[in-house]
């Protein structure tokens, strides 16, 4: 049976662990390797894990060391696994599993490399149900709940707006062999390894949810209700033309973040793609008037929402 590894960092996870921890071991794929890393908690978190890898083999614990936060744990975990491993998963502390979450993504997997030609990079990724800390269904879909077209997809579509959630990820061994290490200004694990898969090789969207994805107001990278209805339009404009310094930031995060994909990758790229690139990394040092004219010619806009992007544009 086909083995599977994933990765999962922990930090002040002690009360939602344990329901992470029971639904991977209740997988109908039981072939895996869990590699924990906890990144400096407080509260009960490493008993718990300790108290797990003494139960099963499967679950396996790294030591922690310096906080790297919530992207540098992932990193260091993906990293640190051994040479042999074939497909890679990622799991969030405070979410939970259904029991056939690893069957139905190793199924797709393993039918995008057999269409594929040999060491294919290829990402996996999945919709999910959003829920409360009480489990209590807030959307059937996360994709729907966060307005998000997971297809298709394009690397000057991601470094704008990422579309894939790292929970639901797997990625194969040569998509991993391309990732390496992380550079400092990537802003997520999933939205660095989106990219270099939409780059490179493939990325398959599941249709179907295949965990519960808890909001409960300490994520790290929690789910926003973008669905916009016509009586909400105003407040959205008005919510555009204030929220400048966000706006901003997420600009200048997402064009660091493909300044330096375009340092790692740049002679390896399309020319468009690398043309793009260079372009939009620039947009934030540029002054007002260049600077919409840049987003708008670009098409990275879109990306934003058109409610929004209203807002944007106005703004100085």
């Amino acid at each position: 049976m086909t083995s599977v590894d994933i990765v999962c960092p922990t930090f002040n996870g002690a009360k939602f662990l344990p329901e992470l921890l029971d639904s991977v071991r209740r997988q109908t794929h039981p072939e895996f390797r869990l590699w924990i890393r906890d990144d400096g908690s407080s509260d009960e978190t490493v008993e718990m894990i300790e108290a797990a890898v003494a139960t099963d083999h499967r679950l396996v614990r790294v030591a922690g060391g310096e906080r790297l936060g919530v992207a540098g744990s992932f990193a260091r975990l993906v990293a640190q696994l051994p040479p042999d491993s074939a497909y890679i998963m990622c799991a969030d502390q405070d979410d939970v599993w259904f029991d056939d979450k690893i069957e139905r993504t190793l199924a797709a997997m393993l039918a995008a490399e057999s269409a594929a030609r040999p060491a294919h990079p290829i990402l996996v990724h999945s919709d999910l149900v959003v829920v409360d800390s009480e489990l209590k269904v807030l959307d059937p879909s996360y994709w729907a709940y966060a307005r998000l077209e997971p297809e298709p997809v394009s690397l000057r579509r991601l470094v704008v707006r990422n579309v894939v959630t790292g929970a639901t990820m797997m990625i194969n061994r040569r998509l991993r062999e391309l990732i390496g290490a992380m550079p400092a200004d990537a802003i997520h694990h999933d939205w660095w390894f989106a990219c270099v898969a939409a780059a490179f090789g493939t990325i398959v969207a599941l249709p179907e949810a295949t965990m519960f994805y808890r909001q409960h107001g300490s994520n790290s990278v929690g789910a926003r209700d973008r669905r916009i209805g016509v009586r909400r339009l105003p407040h959205v404009v008005v919510a555009g033309l204030t929220s400048g310094s966000a706006f901003k930031r997420e600009i200048r995060q997402s064009s660091a973040q493909g300044r330096a994909f375009l340092e790692r990758y740049g002679a390896a790229l399309a020319p468009n793609d690398r043309d793009f690139l260079a372009a939009y990394s620039l947009i934030p040092d540029q002054r007002f008037l260049p600077r919409k004219l840049a987003v708008a010619r670009l098409r990275a806009l879109p990306e934003f929402g058109v409610w929004r992007n209203l807002g944007a544009v106005l703004r100085g």
